[in-house]
């Protein structure tokens, strides 16, 4: 094809017809970069639609994981419910004298209150894979771009309060640790991780439950649980609920 070009010039030129020359090579030229024009909206709409296949790809995969998050979630939300029940109905027996109790049901609502400890642990593969692998920009929504880059450091506070409710936690535990036998009490509930066999030293007597310290530390893991409850994890649910709302809107 160029050489079939440059036999027109040539004979345009042979023939002096310079006039007629200038005309074909003007438009020899704007024929070369129409065609450059045309290779590059091929191109743009070739790379296009490779970063839409791509988006789409990520956001199914995205999907996924956030689902599966909110299960999560809300399992760890129902289980840190279940340790403020426990505790609550616990700190009814607390104070200067013990009343009455059944050692049974002390038992199994200290399990309640101290055998599962609230963590979420969230699915972040996709999540990572996209801003370590810099595809976060193939995304086209701002706002979902915003939610997954500031992903982490929301996990990082849920963490904090997380391990703050847990150290409330242990110092509550230490009481009946020190004060109760752990090996009857693992007896009276049938725990499935051990047959304990029954203990040869006393009942437990609960007495840690007269004592102050241990009220107060109850109390303290009580608020705590609650307030991992409403400022964290509420909060955690509802920017997961937002984020699968903006990717389904997304997903052809």
């Amino acid at each position: 094809m160029l050489k079939f070009f440059r036999k027109i010039r040539q004979n345009l030129l042979s023939e002096g017809k310079t006039g007629k020359y200038l005309k074909y090579a003007i438009g020899e030229i704007i024929l070369v970069v129409i065609g450059i024009l045309i290779a590059l909206q091929i191109n743009n709409w070739n790379e296009n639609r490779k970063n839409n296949l791509l988006e789409q790809q990520l956001l199914k995969a995205l999907l996924i994981e956030f689902e599966t998050n909110l299960v999560n979630l809300d399992q760890v939300i129902k289980f840190n419910d279940s340790n403020i029940k426990s505790s609550v109905s616990l700190g009814r027996y607390t104070g200067p004298s013990l009343p009455d109790f059944n050692e049974k049901e002390l038992s199994e609502l200290m399990v309640g209150i101290f055998k599962i400890e609230p963590r979420f642990t969230p699915s972040q593969g996709t999540v990572m894979e996209i801003i370590n692998s810099g595809k976060l920009s193939v995304l086209s929504d701002a706002k979902l771009r915003k939610a997954l880059s500031d992903w982490q450091s929301t996990l990082e506070s849920v963490k904090r309060q997380e391990d703050y409710v847990v150290e409330r936690r242990d110092l509550g535990h230490e009481f009946f640790l020190k004060e109760g036998n752990f090996r009857r009490h693992l007896n009276i509930i049938n725990d499935p991780l051990l047959d304990a066999k029954p203990s040869r030293f006393k009942d437990n007597d609960f007495k840690f439950l007269e004592n102050e310290e241990f009220e107060s530390q109850l109390y303290l893991f009580i608020v705590a649980s609650e307030h991992l409850k409403r400022s964290f994890y509420l909060p955690l649910r509802s920017k997961i609920a937002d984020i699968i709302k903006s990717i389904e809107s997304q997903i052809d």
